[in-house]
C-alpha cells in the first residue's frame, strides 16, 4: 500500500472505532499481527498526531489514539457540565 492511502486509512478507522491500538488496526485492515506492522500503523500514528488530527496516549504498552475532534467534544461537555 502506499503511505498516503494507508495513513488515510488508519485516520478513517481511528474515526470509526476510537479509541483503538495499532493491534486493532492491523486486525481491520487484515495485517499479519508481527512487530513490523504494528511499527508501521505507530509510525503513522506519530505523523497523524504531528498533523493535528489525532490525539495518542500510551496504555501500559499500548498506543491508543483518538480523533482530535471527540477531544473538543469532550471539551464542550465539561463547559455546559460546570
Amino acid at each position: 500500500m502506499m503511505k498516503k492511502k494507508l495513513r488515510d486509512q488508519i485516520f478513517e478507522i481511528i474515526n470509526k472505532n476510537w479509541p483503538i491500538h495499532p493491534s486493532g488496526i492491523c486486525k481491520i485492515l487484515d495485517l499479519e499481527l508481527n512487530v513490523s506492522n504494528i511499527s508501521k500503523v505507530s509510525y503513522h500514528y506519530g505523523i497523524l498526531k504531528k498533523e493535528g488530527k489525532i490525539h495518542t496516549k500510551r496504555v501500559d504498552r499500548a498506543l491508543v489514539a483518538w480523533p482530535v475532534d471527540i477531544e473538543k467534544i469532550r471539551v464542550a461537555h465539561e463547559l455546559m457540565r460546570d
